[in-house]
């Protein structure tokens, strides 16, 4: 995982430096993970297909297309995921999901709209800076709270905007922000517990993805 660095001037304390970079990781937990929902997957029979991560965006949840028609780790291990269902991280709440804005062909973007019953205020988003400091949010296990890990931007080319950092399975489809918890960009692609360059849908494909749908974009 990146680590931030800091310069240190002789008359600072590193002690006073590391509580307010840990006081400025938990605001942006704070801020952000209330909006993180865990999405469950499950096949036409019902069966459990698997678990990503997506987050409230107005009355939408933004998600990662892929996770429509997943079939497992091993493709086709499972039947395709074709419903979903939200567990909300301040309550618990339990709800069934409507696909308001399917996957594009190819996933190209990856990403998909879901409706449930309720709606919160929308993350502001901000510009993409090389090696700039970012949170990625999502879901791992069983765990019914999102984690967070810190990492970097690592590439802001068009098509292969990555990020550098730690995130499980389950985080797909979750959001990635910056120090401020202005959005950057959604988790995509399959991930592993040792992958530390992840692939992100940058949030300027999610602005015209969500004016494309029908839904106001973002700020």
């Amino acid at each position: 995982m990146t680590r931030l660095r800091i310069n240190l001037d002789d008359g600072v304390d590193p002690v006073d430096v590391g509580a307010a970079v840990e006081m400025l990781d938990q605001a942006v937990y704070a801020k952000v993970s209330p909006l993180v929902v865990k999405l469950i997957g499950f096949s036409q029979d019902g069966s459990l297909v698997g678990q990503f991560s997506g987050f409230m965006h107005g009355e939408v949840i933004v998600a990662a297309g892929h996770m429509q028609g997943f079939c497992g780790k091993t493709l086709g291990s499972t039947s395709p995921a074709v419903a979903f269902k939200a567990r909300y991280p301040t309550d618990g709440f339990e709800e069934d999901l409507e696909v308001v804005a399917p996957s594009p062909p190819g996933n190209v973007p990856d990403l998909i709209l879901l409706k449930g019953s309720r709606s919160a205020k929308s993350l502001w988003s901000t510009d993409l800076e090389i090696m700039a400091s970012v949170y990625a949010l999502g879901y791992t296990g069983t765990e019914n709270k999102p984690s967070c890990s810190k990492g970097s931007l690592s590439s802001t080319m068009p098509g292969s905007v990555a990020i550098t950092a730690h995130a499980d399975d389950g985080f797909s489809g979750g959001p990635v922000v910056d120090k401020h918890g202005r959005l950057l960009g959604v988790v995509k692609g399959e991930l592993g517990t040792t992958i530390m360059r992840i692939g992100i849908t940058p949030n300027y494909d999610l602005h015209t993805y969500l004016l494309q749908a029908g839904y106001p974009g973002l700020i």
